[in-house]
């Protein structure tokens, strides 16, 4: 684990001088912050993707089981849902 604490490097764009300090107890707070945020919009995006996909695939086995509808019929019910009939098994 890290111990060293954060820093901010600051660049003067007038004169080039760069500057290291480390951040203050409030920018820290806000980094802590900040990376939790992203790590559960992260997640809930990881759990949205997986439960399309889930529905995608029971759809989609739905649709495969279809048996009295042409295969052009269910083809095209796929299609209307957005799985690509293309590269998929079924239907």
């Amino acid at each position: 684990m890290n111990t060293e604490p954060p820093i901010a490097i600051e660049i003067n764009c007038e004169t080039g001088v760069e500057t290291v300090r480390p951040l203050t107890e409030q920018e820290i707070t806000q980094r802590n912050a900040d990376v939790s945020r992203a790590e559960a919009e992260r997640v809930a995006k990881d759990l949205k993707a997986a439960q399309e996909e889930e529905e995608r695939q029971s759809l989609l086995s739905w649709i495969a089981s279809q048996s009295t509808l042409p295969q052009a019929a269910r083809n095209a019910l796929a299609r209307a849902a957005g799985i690509d009939t293309t590269t998929s098994s079924a239907p």
